[in-house]
C-alpha cells in the first residue's frame, strides 16, 4: 500500500513580549490501511453512544476536580469541578435523547415500509 502524507498540528505558542509564533504544521505518513482502520473504530458508535460516554468522562473529571478543590481548600477549582460535573450530565442527557430520535425514526422507517 501507497503511504499518504496528512498534515498535523504541532505546537503553537506566545512569547512573553506579546509576539505570537505560529502553528507548525508538519506532514505525518500514514499508510490507507491504518487510516481505514481508524476511520472504521469511530464510525460504529452511535452518535447518543458517544455523548454518554463524553458526558461520563467530563462528569469524573467534574467529580476530581471538585474533591481536589475540596481537598486543596481552593474555591475555584471546586466551582470549576461542579461545574464541568453538570455539563456531563447534560451531555449524557443529550445521548439519551439522541438514541430516542434514532429509535423513533428507526420505528417511522419500518411503518413506511409496512404502510
Amino acid at each position: 500500500m501507497k503511504p499518504t502524507l496528512i498534515s498535523e498540528m504541532v505546537n503553537s505558542a506566545q512569547t512573553l513580549e506579546g509576539r505570537e509564533i505560529k502553528k507548525v504544521a508538519a506532514l505525518k505518513m500514514v499508510s490507507k490501511a491504518t487510516n481505514l482502520r481508524f476511520a472504521r473504530r469511530r464510525g460504529n458508535m452511535k452518535t447518543g453512544t458517544k455523548d454518554k460516554l463524553k458526558g461520563s468522562f467530563h462528569e469524573l473529571k467534574g467529580t476530581i476536580k471538585e474533591g481536589l478543590g475540596k481537598a486543596t481548600s481552593n474555591p475555584n477549582l471546586k466551582a470549576e469541578g461542579k461545574a464541568e460535573k453538570k455539563a456531563g450530565k447534560v451531555q449524557q442527557r443529550i445521548g439519551d435523547a439522541k438514541e430516542v430520535v434514532a429509535n423513533l425514526k428507526g420505528k417511522l422507517a419500518d411503518l413506511k415500509k409496512v404502510g
